[in-house]
């Protein structure tokens, strides 16, 4: 089979595995609704599940954790943090143990677990790479590198890379994953506990900045692909004509967008799921391909390459561990793009990256991931569990609320950055001035510094006209009317309360010493819905 006919093949498998007992018998009712799909609306990405916008507070299990006898253990860890996603991988090795034998022992574990404990899941194929690696591809792919040939070096070495031009991987890297989503479609086509696939994981080749394989050079030596050039310029001519130093990277990005997208297709073919690639990311000064960064993964200088020939690619997640929120908010930025929403498919799991979730909700993403949740118990491991957990019990209450909100464009959130302790939200007519490092009571200084751990927050959401609501963490909020009509604005109720469902339940009023200086939040979550009004 030539390449260009694998990329256009259509899959069809039949999957001889039932889907177990233990998710027949889970006691969550079916969801109904149509399948999960990722919306655009005035310029605003939303995440639909079961018809209504979802927003993704997910925690990531460790690599080899998602095994049936792994599960219990590693969900105490989902429990604590009040995640209403989990991500798990899904092992090509596992699930095709020899050609065509299709093992959903573990995928059918994952999918009762998660029914179970009112979880959705997003599924991690961990197929062709997994970091710049082929370490899960079955162990009759790597031991047959006549039929499956790696990639090679400029020396003509093997690397640790599957070759992106042997037609026979790609037919069966997109076989294996139309299986997958064909079982998907039969055990959870009207449950829809499953709502995104990730495709891949981090692709790119690492030894290399891009494969210099017979067939791999003589693509590279040919004309770029029209649809490449119609995105950069609409020039003619060869990948060093058109790219210059930049050729190799470019041309490993198209290769390997290529491929990926031809097995998300063969996937999509059958149960079209949304579906996306995760990046390890070019930052942190990092600057040479293959050695840095895997080469040709969807870093930030190829993106155009990649969403030029991905079209079955809904969209493309980042990988962002820092802990400098300059660095984080300077990746966020490079991939919230009009084709593209924030999505941080990971982040570190550490109390420094708790406050982070708030700049996704600042920049209409449809959600935040942790990885590596279920570590053994320990003093960081705590504290890491309690910083996010915070912000996902309370945003968890609210999750479909916030993604209305940010397809409406009424959510506004901000985060505390030093020497900036103080941060306004404009809604027009009224004003919202945060300020993250004033007393717990009583009048503000003209001049204040930050608050002790640098951990402020907040969240505005606009509900009506007179009707905001507010959280947040180590914050003061206040209310300023701004519209210039000679009426002054007012606190006509500040109520403390929760969500039941999609309904509004107060537990207190606050007024007198609680709003006499601003709303106050400290560590704790909590929710105030604010009703103003002008005479």
């Amino acid at each position: 089979m030539t390449y260009a006919a694998a990329l256009g093949m259509a899959v069809a498998m039949t999957i001889p595995n039932p889907l177990s007992a233990a998710v027949h018998s889970a006691a969550r009712p079916a969801n109904g609704g149509t399948i999960p799909r990722l919306v655009t609306h005035n310029g605003h990405f939303t995440l639909m599940v079961d018809d209504k916008p979802f927003f993704i507070l997910a925690a990531q299990l460790h690599n080899s954790s998602a095994w049936p006898q792994m599960l219990d253990r590693s969900w105490q860890s989902v429990e604590a943090l009040h995640a209403n996603t989990v991500e798990a991988p899904v092992y090509w090795e596992q699930f095709e143990p020899s050609p065509g034998h299709f093992d959903t022992t573990n995928i059918d574990a994952l999918i009762a677990k998660a029914r179970m404990s009112g979880k959705r899941l997003i599924l991690l194929w961990f197929g062709t790479w997994k970091n710049g690696q082929m370490q899960y591809a079955p162990e009759w792919i790597k031991a047959d590198a006549k039929t499956y040939p790696r990639q090679l070096d400029e020396h003509g070495q093997p690397l640790g890379d599957l070759s992106t031009f042997a037609p026979a991987t790609l037919q069966a890297d997109s076989h294996a994953f139309g299986a997958l989503m064909a079982h998907l479609r039969k055990v959870d086509g009207a449950r829809h506990t499953v709502i995104m696939v990730q495709v891949e994981n981090e692709p790119g080749t690492i030894g290399a900045v891009r494969d210099h394989s017979p067939a791999a050079n003589a693509a590279f030596n040919g004309p770029v692909p029209a649809a490449i050039q119609q995105r950069v310029g609409g020039r003619a001519g060869t990948w060093s004509q058109l790219f210059g130093a930049d050729a190799e990277e470019m041309f490993n990005a198209w290769a390997n967008a290529r491929y990926i997208n031809a097995v998300a297709a063969a996937g999509k073919q059958v149960y079209p799921l949304p579906m996306y690639v995760n990046c390890w990311l070019r930052y942190k000064d990092k600057r040479y391909p293959g050695m840095d960064y895997p080469s040709g993964g969807a870093t930030y200088n190829v993106f155009d390459v990649w969403r030029a020939v991905s079209p079955s690619i809904d969209l493309i997640g980042t990988d962002l561990y820092t802990t400098d929120a300059t660095e984080f908010r300077k990746v966020l930025a490079q991939y919230h793009r009009p084709d593209n929403p924030s999505w941080i498919s990971e982040t570190g799991f550490d109390p420094k990256t708790a406050p982070f979730l708030y700049y996704i909700l600042a920049n209409d993403g449809i959600g935040f991931s942790i990885f590596g949740i279920d570590n053994p118990p320990s003093d960081a491991q705590a504290k890491a569990i309690d910083a996010h957990a915070r912000n996902y019990a309370l945003l968890g209450s609210i999750d479909s609320l916030l993604a209305q909100a940010m397809a409406d464009g009424q959510l506004k959130a901000a985060v505390e950055a030093l020497g900036e302790p103080r941060q306004t939200l404009d809604f027009g007519d009224w004003r919202v001035t945060l300020s993250f490092g004033p007393p717990p009571w009583g009048e503000s200084p003209a001049i204040i510094s930050n608050s002790p751990d640098v951990d402020g927050r907040a969240l505005v959401i606009r509900l009506d006209q007179q009707h905001f609501l507010v959280t947040g963490t180590d914050v003061r909020v206040e209310f300023a009317r701004a519209a210039r009509d000679g009426r002054h604005g007012q606190l006509l109720r500040v109520e403390e309360g929760k969500y039941v469902g999609d309904t509004w339940q107060p537990q207190r009023w606050l007024n007198g010493d609680e709003v006499d200086y601003g709303i106050n939040f400290h560590k704790e979550s909590r929710l105030v819905r604010v009703k103003v009004g002008a005479y």
